[in-house]
């Protein structure tokens, strides 16, 4: 788990300057599919998955794409394994996720017995070394079964032999899409943004609370930052967008909810919530308010930028 939250945190900036080598957007192979909940608050229950199992491998240029075709991992040529937001067909890709392995071609990915997934070096392999990157979820136990899938809500993860009594067996690239409403907690439901890396998507733009703690909104038209909080560099463990039940939207560390920086200036409207519109707008409203009934306390100004 430490390997991985060096990894997390050496991903920041995520498009912003679209200068991390290997991560230049490109061209999308499916339209991603609206998957919307109850009220549009809830997160939708979907079990699917996209599998790969033991001894199968991703050699460059192969792919593997999401049950509900949001996300797919990319073996690329230079060697780089990304995990995309796909956005409009014939448009740029939103990169999630990579390994920091670019640099070297040929390089291959593949899921071991052991329950470990590793990037190889051309021509390596686990009885010839040159393994680059791994997930560390290699193990002795025999009571499972090694698969590495692509989750219905986008995240990429990997369950091997590992026996840790903290984080157990898994692996995650933790960038989970999240539905496009931002409502506040209640007695049996929490709605909230949790670890940099979460995002949604509208027709138009993608918004990615970031590990570098900035909030994004990215246009799909080509991949071009429009809109942040101001917030990156702030130095939280994880960041956590949230809308308050008093109508304050909030980004704030996870672990010390006292810490904020930044926050909509929308207290004193319970019930109001937040909305990622097709129009590119980020909206916060109140309870009663919508896009046609109006009612917005707060706006990105984005409207005009898609």
């Amino acid at each position: 788990m430490r390997n991985h939250r060096l990894l997390r945190s050496a991903f920041i900036s995520l498009l912003a300057a679209s200068a991390l080598t290997g991560l230049v957007p490109a061209a999308a192979s499916a339209a991603p599919t609206v998957r919307p909940g109850m009220d549009g608050c809830d997160e939708p229950y979907d079990t699917r998955e996209t599998v790969m199992t033991v001894g199968q491998r991703l050699n460059p240029g192969d792919k593997l794409t999401n049950p509900t075709d949001v996300t797919e991992l990319v073996m690329q040529a230079d060697g780089n394994l990304v995990l995309y937001a796909l956005g409009n067909p014939g448009g740029p890709k939103l990169p999630l996720w990579h390994s920091a392995t670019w640099g070297n071609p040929g390089a291959y990915a593949t899921l071991q017995e052991d329950g470990n997934f590793v990037v190889y070096k051309q021509g390596g392999s686990a009885q010839t070394g040159g393994g680059i990157w791994h997930t560390a979820t290699y193990g002795d136990r025999t009571d499972t079964r090694p698969r590495a899938f692509l989750e219905a809500d986008g995240d990429f993860r990997v369950i091997g032999r590992k026996d840790d009594p903290t984080f157990g067996l898994h692996w995650r690239a933790l960038k989970t899409e999240k539905t496009t409403k931002l409502c506040a907690e209640d007695a049996t439901h929490q709605y909230r943004y949790q670890y940099g890396g979460d995002w949604s998507q509208s027709a138009t733009v993608w918004m990615v609370v970031q590990d570098d703690n900035n909030l994004v909104i990215y246009r799909k038209r080509d991949g071009k930052a429009i809109w942040n909080s101001g917030t990156y560099g702030s130095g939280f463990h994880s960041i956590e967008l949230r809308m308050e039940p008093d109508g304050e939207m909030l980004l704030r560390d996870w672990f010390s909810p006292n810490k904020v920086v930044w926050r909509s200036g929308t207290a004193g409207n319970p019930g109001a919530y937040a909305l990622l519109q097709d129009d590119g707008n980020f909206v916060v409203y109140k309870a009663d308010g919508g896009p046609d009934k109006g009612g917005a306390l707060w706006q990105s100004g984005t409207y005009d930028k898609v």
